[in-house]
């Protein structure tokens, strides 16, 4: 019998023929397998195939009878982000390519800082493969995650995971495969329902208006191209800028720092310093320092208007008697403490005296040793120790009331009203504790508080 085995050249496969066998010689499972055994082929071997091929030989034919197991490569390393807008983790990275179609560009999603913003798993070995010889056959390691770390982000002590070292908003670059967080946010548009409401732990920059009854919040600068309809802008710890407020008694903008803006209408305004190019209309403003008109035709007509130090603008007031009122002289919200401060001592004083005559009724009721029932004895002990906390936050809060009280006293008043050109008629104003009505127009006026009263002044530029 003549047999002939040969294997591929990549020993994953092995083939044999016979070629021609002896008159009355029979192909015996044995003999077949003392062959392959001679060509020292001893994995993967197919009995069966080998089985079959005894019961209905063919000769000349090729039989595949040996099969090598491949290895198997190793899984690419990873990215994996947790997005709590999502309800389970997202995997966009993964080898050297990575699927940004998965990522959700539409959604702003903030991290605060220390927030772990993915996990990164590792490449793996792969499981190795054995040939037909019984040879092991290597697997492929498996590609490592590219990925570039960008602004504000950096990886743990064990590399595992990428770490958000600032608040602000996870940005994928799709082009250089880039990770960060940016403290700057920037709308396109409007902010409107296609963006909902913006609260951002950075700075903020909005191309168009922000619509009715939408809220910017920011931590850092807040600036806005457009305008603000009858919506809330407010910056915690930053600037305010923007073009005008239309705020149909609705707006409001608020800065820890300063305010700058074209003009405004019927909005209400907080902050330490508000400058305006042209026109304050009907708003009410509190400033802890000054309001300014910083244009050349820059007016303030109707409304409310309390600053610390100043409030200078070319006309105030409007010849058709739109109610103004001007306060400088106090920090706004020290004069709005001390009035809380003693409507809440009214409160307490007259709770008080309830409570005195509640337990004046009770000692009456014993001096006649009348019984009490149980539950009125609790009523008149909870009334005791009532008018025990009472009194304690009467006395805290008539020392605090002095102690402002005195401080404004203190006060040295170089604070001033400044109308560059006109302050109008029927204006009302009131600097410290004088107030003053001017019954005529004043030309180019400066009011400030001389002598317990408040006394008008020439302006002339500098």
């Amino acid at each position: 019998m003549d047999i002939n085995i040969t294997v591929s050249s990549d020993k994953m496969e092995a083939y044999l023929t016979v070629n021609s066998v002896f008159p009355d010689e029979t192909i015996t499972l044995e003999s077949l397998i003392e062959e392959i055994r001679n060509a020292k082929i001893v994995h993967g071997i197919d009995y069966d195939a080998l089985r079959s091929f005894c019961q209905n030989p063919t000769i000349g034919v090729q039989l595949l009878f040996a099969h090598g197991d491949k290895p198997k490569d190793g899984e690419d390393g990873r990215v994996v982000f947790e997005f709590k807008e999502t309800s389970s983790a997202q995997t966009i990275l993964s080898g050297n390519k990575v699927d940004f179609r998965e990522f959700p560009v539409q959604k702003r999603i903030i991290v605060k800082k220390g927030q772990k913003i993915a996990s990164i798993f590792p490449p793996t070995e792969g499981i190795p493969g054995r040939n037909v010889y019984g040879e092991p056959v290597p697997a492929k390691k498996g590609n490592e995650a590219k990925i570039v770390l960008g602004k504000n982000v950096s990886l743990s002590e064990d590399g595992r995971h990428i770490i958000s070292t600032t608040d602000g908003i996870l940005k994928v670059d799709p082009e250089k495969n880039i990770i960060e967080v940016s403290e700057y946010l920037e709308i396109e548009g409007d902010v409107d329902y296609s963006t909902g409401n913006i609260d951002f732990p950075g700075s903020v920059f909005v191309k168009g208006d922000v619509k009715p009854g939408f809220i910017v919040r920011a931590r850092g600068d807040i600036e806005i191209n457009g305008v603000a309809e009858a919506s809330s802008v407010i910056s915690l710890e930053g600037n305010v800028k923007i073009s005008g407020a239309k705020g149909k008694d609705k707006g409001l903008i608020k800065a820890k720092k300063d305010v700058y803006l074209k003009y405004a209408e019927s909005t209400t305004i907080e902050c330490e310093n508000l400058f305006f190019e042209h026109e304050l209309l009907n708003c009410t403003v509190r400033v802890t320092n000054s309001i300014i008109g910083k244009g050349r035709n820059s007016s303030i007509i109707g409304g409310e208007y309390i600053a610390s130090n100043l409030i200078e603008a070319d006309e105030i007031g409007s010849d058709i008697g739109v109610k103004t009122y001007l306060e400088v002289g106090v920090n706004p919200y020290v004069r709005e403490e001390i009035k809380l401060l003693k409507a809440q001592i009214e409160i307490d004083k007259s709770s008080i005296q309830k409570l005195l005559n509640i337990l004046k009724q009770y000692k009456e009721l014993k001096d006649k040793k009348v019984q009490i029932p149980p539950e009125r004895e609790e009523q008149f002990s909870k009334a005791a120790k009532t008018l025990i906390n009472l009194r304690e936050q009467l006395e805290k809060n008539i020392v605090k009331l002095h102690e402002l009280e005195d401080t404004i006293s203190k006060i040295t008043f170089d604070s001033k009203i400044i109308a560059r050109k006109l302050l109008h008629a029927g204006v009302e104003v009131l600097i410290h504790n004088a107030r003053f009505y001017p019954t005529v127009d004043l030309p180019k006026a400066v009011l400030k508080f001389e002598n317990g009263q408040i006394v008008a002044g020439g302006y002339s530029e500098k």
